[in-house]
Order: structure tokens, then C-alpha cells, then sequence
């Protein structure tokens, strides 16, 4: 009997034969000559697979019909993973879009590639595992939290068998802990992007959580694209109260004034021709000049520090020269 032990995506596997995995702690500790027999492939009825962890998961539609079209066409090509529990049943831990698709096409067996080790092994092992597509952050969370309180880990543990900082497990579970159970059940059941959770309710909830849940209950009937969500999203930070409280109750019907200001605004530029613009641009400096001037006691005061000085009246002196440039072209050009 010897120990060998693996480093695989940065966790620490010891590998001893022919015994029940554990976890002692620090180690998930595999019994085993080779990895390849850690597995063994059985056909399992649909019905007596255990979803507990379906909820982990982001349903997406767009991602299941060409799964439905393939089941269809040659059958299931890549097993599911499960871990055994109570007799016939077995946890399933990966391959709930493959499940859900055999499934709609009316099938009721799985080919399933049985993990000798316990759940809890199962889940850092998928975690760690490489995967067809990447792990969106918030399956990840959901992953990690399952690990801290279904199965007990404590995140500086889940930290260091992952192979990450306790930071990084942290910020995961913030992702869960700042959105609303609604907003979390959106995104799962595929009518909110895990984009706009995370760029978009995740900071919105910090703020205002009943704003970011009707914000996700609008947005589950009537999608907005990631370009228009992020507009919305930059024109909310700059509303009003009321204003806001209007925009979450109806974000279409804010983007539709938005594009009826912008197609005015358009008319009105075309209509104006260069003349407008350029007249609008020289209200503006002389706007901006109003301004600079109020400020100027707080920025030019008595005792104040010759760089800081130096480097206000230098900028002051470049915009006097492109002002007095401008002003010599008015008269070149109204001479001729």
C-alpha cells in the first residue's frame, strides 16, 4: 500500500486502493489504483434520480433545444454524473440540462457514470472539473453555499480545496445573499441573464431591493436586451426618486421616451443644420465659463501651492489660447 497524491485543478486528491473515498478535513482522500475506477457507467430510470441540486443550475431554453434536437437525432452521447443514495435512487450532481432534454423526448432512462465518493466529495470534484462551458458565477455561488451549509464546510475549507483565496468563495456568496429570492429564481428559470444579475440587481438590490425585484418581475414578461438594460441602468442612476420609482414599474415605456427625446433631438440638429450646432456648442462654453467662474475662490486661493497653482493657470492659459485662436478665425473669415 503506498499514498500518491494528485494535484488536480489545484486541489489535493490522495489516492490509496481499493477503499471508500472521505474527507478528513483537508483532503478529499480517494481510495483508489487510478481515477478510473473511482466511476462506473450504469443505465438508471429518469424517475429515480434525486434533483436536489437542480436549483444550482440557470435554465436556458436557446441551450436545451439544439441538446433536444441532438437526443433526437443520435441518442445521449456524454453521460450524466450521480453519486448513490438510498437504494434504487442516486443524487444526480451533473447533467440536468441532458436529463431535462431526454425528458421532453419522451425518454425515461439515462446513461449515468456512477462517482464512488459522497456528495459532498461529488460537488468539489464538478466545481473543480473542466467543463464544456464555463460556470456562470451565480451556479457557482449556489454550488459553494451548498458545500457551506447543506454539507457543512466552512469557507475557509472550500476555499483551500478549490484552490482559492477565502476572498473569491466570499464574493460568491454575496452574489446570493445581495439579490432577492425572486430575482434568483428569474435568472434560474432563464428570463434574466446572469449579466444583468450581476452588473445590473446585484448593485440595484444593495441600494434598493424593492426597486431590483420589480425591476426583475417587469423584466421576466418583457425582456430588454443587454445594451438597453445597461442604458436603463445608467439613466436610473441618475434619476430622481420618483423618477426611478416610474422607470422600474415600466422600463420599456421609459426607453421608448428615451428613443422619442433622442429621434427629436435628431430632427431638430437636421433641421438646425450646422449653424444650430454650433450655436448650441458656444451657449455651452459660455455656460461652462459662468460656472468656472463661481468656482474659481474655491480653486485660486491665498496660500496655496505653487504646483497645484502652476498647473490650474496652465490649463487656463491653453484655453485662452484655443479661444483666442477661434477668435482670429470669426475675423479671417468674416473679412473675406
Amino acid at each position: 500500500m503506498f499514498f500518491r497524491t494528485v494535484i488536480l485543478k489545484r486541489a489535493h486528491f490522495l489516492l490509496i486502493a481499493n477503499r471508500p473515498p472521505y474527507f478528513n478535513g483537508r483532503f478529499l482522500v480517494l481510495w483508489a489504483s487510478d481515477m478510473a475506477a473511482l466511476t462506473h457507467l450504469e443505465t438508471l430510470e429518469i424517475a429515480h434520480l434525486d434533483l436536489r441540486y437542480a436549483h444550482t443550475r440557470i435554465r436556458r431554453l436557446e441551450a436545451l433545444l439544439p441538446l433536444m434536437r441532438s437526443v433526437e437525432q443520435w441518442g445521449q452521447l456524454r453521460p450524466v454524473s450521480v453519486v448513490p443514495c438510498d437504494p434504487p435512487c442516486h443524487v444526480l450532481v451533473d447533467g440536468y440540462r441532458r436529463v431535462e432534454a431526454l425528458r421532453r423526448c419522451g425518454k425515461d432512462m439515462v446513461l449515468a457514470e456512477v462517482w464512488s465518493c459522497g456528495e459532498r466529495e461529488a460537488l468539489l470534484a464538478l466545481l473543480m472539473r473542466e467543463q464544456d462551458r464555463r460556470w456562470e458565477a451565480l451556479e457557482e455561488a449556489s454550488l459553494i453555499r451548498e458545500l457551506h451549509e447543506r454539507h457543512e464546510l466552512s469557507q475557509e475549507s472550500i476555499a483551500r480545496l478549490l484552490g482559492k483565496d477565502k476572498s473569491w468563495v466570499c464574493r460568491r456568496l454575496s452574489l446570493l445573499s445581495a439579490l432577492p429570492e425572486q430575482v434568483l429564481e428569474s435568472v434560474r428559470n432563464g428570463h434574466l441573464s446572469p449579466w444583468a444579475a450581476g452588473r445590473v440587481l446585484v448593485p440595484l438590490a444593495r441600494a434598493n431591493p424593492e426597486h431590483a425585484t420589480a425591476l426583475s418581475r417587469v423584466l421576466s414578461q418583457e425582456p430588454l436586451s443587454t445594451r438597453e438594460l445597461w442604458e436603463f441602468f445608467h439613466h436610473y442612476q441618475k434619476a430622481n426618486r420618483k423618477q426611478r420609482q416610474n422607470m422600474v414599474l415600466n422600463p420599456v415605456l421609459f426607453l421608448k421616451a428615451l428613443r422619442a427625446k433622442e429621434e427629436e433631438s435628431r430632427t431638430h440638429c437636421l433641421k438646425e443644420g450646422p449653424e444650430g450646432k454650433w450655436l448650441k456648442d458656444m451657449k455651452g462654453v459660455a455656460h461652462m465659463l459662468v460656472r468656472l467662474t463661481s468656482t474659481l475662490p474655491l480653486v485660486i486661493y491665498p496660500g496655496q501651492g505653487n504646483l497645484d497653482r502652476r498647473v490650474l493657470l496652465t490649463a487656463f492659459e491653453d484655453a485662452r489660447s484655443a479661444f483666442v485662436s477661434l477668435e482670429k478665425h470669426i475675423q479671417e473669415v468674416s473679412a473675406s
